[in-house]
């Protein structure tokens, strides 16, 4: 009733919004006939790049259809605490408030060591600070394509096999035209596939309501995250610390596949990246 009554009273700026967690949490909105991406994000005092940062479907697109239901991640600063929901984990918590993963676990020093957050805890989340501190995530340093075992940086996640039937970027599967976000890789069944760097596991599940098959996500201390898709086999547990070059799957043919081979995908903040321009 609440929410309901805060709609009406502002109309023109939160019609459509449907509030969860606590105040400035990220927030949920129904594309309404007429809406254009550029309307909503000034609406919520977002920035384009914010909305579709939270929005998977809208990687790359600026396009809207009316009764598409968004996420509007919460503006930087607006909230101080967080009660942890069902499927959260502190990288999306940090994705929602636009701070960094880094920052938030100096807000949280007990997750630190890998703890998993639970349902129903209180999460600091701090304000967002300004350019120019020393906290900024450094920008990805693009290099020729290689695999090389370059110490200290991106470890190739299967050593011995470098073939790439799909790349990073726009192509057509089964008649149908999509955006891949992230490389293929061919390699026979079983062949062991290791953590591109040192991190915690997001996700270690069959996650095949989106295709991915058996998969691994890990998440890097400064902001990059890294996927792991169609897996034969899963080695790690979620919530596990795992260093780079470490087992952590098996190459399978699981989820929506057409042959062997590992999906690696890259992001930082959940921002898709080409991963052969990390090496």
């Amino acid at each position: 009733m609440k929410n309901l009554l805060y709609a009406a009273l502002c109309p023109l700026m939160l019609c459509g919004l449907i509030f969860s967690g606590w105040a400035g949490a990220a927030t949920s909105y129904r594309v309404r006939p007429g809406d254009t991406l550029g309307q909503i994000a000034a609406r919520a005092g977002l920035s384009v790049q914010q909305v579709q940062a939270a929005n998977p479907k809208l990687r790359g697109k600026t396009a809207v259809q009316a009764g598409w239901l968004l996420t509007l991640p919460a503006r930087p600063g607006a909230a101080t605490q967080y009660r942890v929901r069902p499927g959260d984990n502190l990288s999306l918590i940090a994705k929602r408030y636009s701070v960094s993963l880094a920052q938030l676990l100096r807000a949280n020093p007990g997750y630190a060591g890998g703890k998993p957050v639970q349902v129903g805890a209180v999460v600091k989340v701090p304000s967002r600070r300004v350019s120019g501190t020393s906290t900024r995530t450094p920008a990805a340093t693009v290099r020729t394509a290689s695999t090389s075992n370059r110490a200290g940086g991106w470890l190739w996640p299967l050593n011995g096999y470098q073939t790439i039937s799909s790349g990073y970027g726009e192509r057509t599967l089964e008649g149908t035209e999509e955006m891949h976000y992230g490389v293929d890789i061919v390699a026979p069944l079983g062949t062991p596939v290791r953590a591109a760097r040192s991190g915690r596991v997001l996700e270690s599940r069959p996650d095949f309501d989106r295709g991915w098959g058996w998969t691994v996500v890990i998440e890097h201390p400064d902001g990059w995250i890294t996927r792991y898709a169609h897996l034969s086999a899963n080695l790690i547990s979620k919530g596990e610390l795992v260093n780079r070059g470490q087992a952590i799957g098996r190459v399978g043919n699981t989820g929506r596949s057409t042959g062997p081979h590992l999906h690696f995908g890259t992001y930082l903040r959940w921002n898709p990246r080409d991963p052969l321009g990390l090496y």
